[in-house]
């Protein structure tokens, strides 16, 4: 009888049937997943987490689920190496964070991928994700205890100015450019000519950082910024993984589903016609001139600008080159481009395009001092309507929640009310499209991100009582209001 018992153990051990369900408590049960997101749900390519977790529950019947943290760590500027280690260390089971991170941890991997003016259109970066260069550059991570997944293409980075174009090296020289966490972005940016600043998204300060430019996709040009449309400088690119000790405790089917759906989720982010993709880029920057939250403006280098831009770059270039594993990738990479049609210019609309001195004069008057995005939420009392000269009514006390993101508000309710926003220094301009009316408000901002508005007479004192008879106390980042 002992005997049999023991070989009953064994086999339940050792004979594969077993899954992950069952050793999490019961045979019914599904297995959840976290994976930890660098980022807000609002970034530009949130959406792949998304569709990541939703392939996972379909191909596993549901018995299989991934939930996405986003913005798990906050968001210090060192949040995509952090999340990195959490996950490694078994804080989380998944991450999703920046190839542009990981050479902070040492691995070199995916720096070809930060080159300076290498991959410059959408075609190339699909050429690339689903070449062996990108099974190739994720298998660098295999010292880091992590197992890669997927390399998944981001959105191209350029750079933005918030008082001048940053359309050649002389607008670069001096310059203080905020750039995400990378040892190699931080080199194109001193070639250029400027001082990389590492500095978290939350409650971002451009004036008490002394700031005077960024890099951002189209989709993310914050307030008054003069964009550089046919500057960019390497593409975004994402990557999916799980922690070592995670996915060794998963079934050999887990582990299947698990690459099915990273593979899914590449496969429906590089789906498209090369014709559509090689020119996307102009597209973005189309919408973004025709969005109506706009109030940046685009500008244009010419081609002696882009070319001694290049020329600036080129000893990264070099330095890049000196690691072996890197040199390859980059020659495999413009063999890659070399198979492509001749990508067309980058251009902007001119309803938006603007001459590098009308964009320098236009950035120095509408530069903004700080970015406020962000979810808002304050409690309106009876007494505080008693205060501002009101009648209270039968619904005070009221909570409003607004949300803040990206030059748009909207105000939650049964309808949520929405517009547009734009600050420039201390002051704040919300725009009513229903009424249509314009409130402004001068506003200070605590250490701990909340808003104290004060109204720019005249103004109506309704108005005036809902939007600051009390101060706004900053509950997180943006999030999507259900009603």
């Amino acid at each position: 009888m002992a005997l049999a018992a023991l070989l009953a153990v064994l086999a339940a051990g050792c004979g594969g049937g077993g899954s992950a369900s069952d050793k999490a408590g019961g045979s019914d049960a599904p297995l959840e997943l976290r994976l930890a997101a660098a980022y807000t749900a609002d970034q530009p390519d949130a959406h792949f987490t998304r569709e990541f977790a939703a392939r996972v529950r379909k191909l596993s019947g549901g018995r299989l689920r991934v939930r996405v943290i986003f913005d798990a760590e906050g968001a210090p500027a060192d949040v995509e190496p952090r999340i990195a280690r959490r996950v490694r260390d078994g804080g989380y089971d998944l991450g999703w964070i920046g190839a542009r991170a990981w050479d902070e941890l040492g691995v070199k991997s995916f720096q070809a991928l930060q080159t300076p003016f290498l991959i410059t259109n959408y075609a190339l970066l699909d050429e690339v994700m689903t070449s062996t260069v990108a099974r190739e550059m994720l298998d660098g991570l295999a010292g880091q205890h992590v197992v890669g997944l997927a390399l998944i293409p981001g959105l191209l980075r350029h750079p933005y100015g918030l008082s001048r174009p940053l359309l050649s090296p002389a607008d670069f020289s001096g310059a203080r450019i905020r750039v995400n966490e990378s040892r190699a972005s931080d080199a194109v940016i001193r070639a250029l000519g400027a001082t990389p600043v590492h500095a978290g998204n939350a409650g971002l300060d451009y004036q008490a950082l002394r700031l005077d430019g960024d890099e951002a996709s189209f989709a993310r040009m914050p307030t008054g910024a003069v964009g550089s449309a046919n500057v960019v400088l390497f593409p975004k690119t994402l990557t999916l993984f799980a922690g070592q000790r995670a996915f060794g405790r998963l079934t050999k089917d887990q582990r299947g589903i698990l690459r099915r759906a990273a593979a899914q989720t590449l496969a429906g982010a590089v789906n498209y016609p090369v014709a559509q993709s090689i020119r996307f880029e102009s597209e973005l920057v189309r919408q973004w001139c025709a969005s109506p939250a706009r109030t940046g403006v685009a500008a244009l280098a010419t081609p002696d600008q882009l070319a001694a831009l290049r020329r600036a770059a080129q000893p990264v270039v070099e330095s890049l080159q000196r690691d072996e594993t890197t040199r390859t990738f980059i020659t495999r990479i413009r063999e890659l481009a070399r198979a492509l049609p001749p990508a067309p210019p980058i251009t902007a609309p001119t309803s938006c395009l603007v001459s590098p001195k009308s964009a320098q004069r236009s950035a120095a008057t509408t530069r903004p001092s700080v970015n406020l995005d962000g979810t808002y939420r304050w409690v309106l009392t009876a007494a505080l309507a008693r205060a501002a000269g009101q009648t209270p009514g039968n619904e005070l006390p009221e909570v409003k929640t607004v949300v803040l993101r990206n030059g748009t508000w909207t105000l939650a309710g049964p309808s949520p009310d929405k517009g547009t926003f734009r600050v420039v220094g201390d002051r704040i301009d919300f725009t009513r499209p229903r009424l249509p009316v314009v409130d402004s408000f001068t506003f200070t901002r605590d250490p701990d991100g909340t808003l104290h508005l004060k109204p720019v007479l005249p103004m109506d004192p309704g108005d005036q009582f809902v939007w600051s008879a009390a101060s706004w106390r900053r509950i997180g980042p943006p999030v999507e209001l259900n009603r």
